[in-house]
């Protein structure tokens, strides 16, 4: 039987970030970048796959900015990935990613 553990780490270089649309300048989470993420880091530290990652939309590319991502574990649980964005540089983003179940 697969338990998740609870993930802490750090996390490099993981989501491309894009500009909003409209007036505004501000960069943006990918959620399709930040889903990414949250497989390789749970995949990584537990040899689980989770394939219904959904991440929001909107998010601002902003460090301190945090949001949470949800996905199914093994045996069916519901479980939540927070993403504390730690650092920007340019079109990357590093996280801090902790799952834990929901």
């Amino acid at each position: 039987m697969m338990r998740i553990a609870q993930v802490a780490v750090t996390v490099a270089i993981v989501v491309t970030t894009v500009l909003s649309a409209g007036c505004s300048s501000k960069s943006t989470i990918k959620p399709d970048g930040a889903a990414k993420s949250v497989v390789d880091v749970v995949s990584k530290q537990t040899g689980f796959h989770p394939s219904d990652v959904h991440c929001p939309d909107g998010v601002e590319a902003k460090v301190g900015g945090q949001f949470d991502c949800h996905f199914t574990g093994p045996e069916g649980k519901e479980y939540v990935a927070n993403m504390k964005i730690t650092k920007v540089t340019g079109d990357n983003v590093d996280f801090d990613v902790n799952t834990h179940p929901s």
